[in-house]
């Protein structure tokens, strides 16, 4: 309320010119402000639906939120391609029953061009998958941070606790894809 009273009292008091100036360029600040807010909500909304995608298996909706030559740098290599991702995505459900995501918290750059959130993934594997045994309760924390242009999320990056991750994945050796090199690499980071 004082920065309003203030930016009217400057108002009332400068040349015509210069309220005139002043005006345009509170609006341009209110404008600036409101299209950010509405950026940011755009982004939580997409940043939601993708989670609920995920958690019942329709991946449907990426398809309007996704760049078709999206690059995922979220995994141990560099995935391109929303229906490279969208697989990868639904593979999820080969190992995990009673999928959960939470969005704990999220943020938008300025710019609006980056979107940050941290999520909770909730589920049971199915089996025995990344070194933990079937039945086994999986909970676990994320940040997605994605890279927005022309509306559509177009690069991927997600991070997580690697020494959870690696406490996680120290029955991997013999398993299918998490061998040699691989997993040489986790244990270093």
């Amino acid at each position: 309320m004082i920065t309003a009273a203030l930016s009217t009292a400057c108002l009332l008091f400068a040349s015509p010119s210069q309220a005139t100036k002043r005006f345009n360029n509170l609006n341009t600040e209110i404008n600036q402000a409101d299209t950010g807010k509405n950026q940011a909500a755009e982004n939580r909304q997409r940043s939601l639906s993708i989670y609920k995608g995920i958690e019942t298996g329709d991946l449907s909706m990426m398809d309007k939120f996704v760049a078709v030559d999206i690059v995922d740098h979220g995994g141990m290599e560099e995935m391109k391609g929303l229906e490279n991702v969208k697989k990868m995505l639904a593979d999820i459900h080969n190992h995990f029953n009673n999928l959960k995501f939470t969005l704990v918290t999220e943020a938008t750059s300025a710019d609006g061009m980056y979107h940050f959130a941290l999520v909770r993934m909730t589920g049971t594997t199915k089996e025995a998958h990344m070194g933990m045994a079937a039945n086994t309760p999986m909970d676990h924390m994320s940040i997605d941070l994605v890279r927005i242009q022309n509306n559509k999320i177009v690069e991927h990056w997600g991070f997580q606790d690697m020494k959870h991750m690696k406490d996680m994945m120290e029955g991997m050796k013999g398993e299918k894809g998490m061998k040699g090199e691989k997993m040489d690499k986790m244990k270093k980071q």
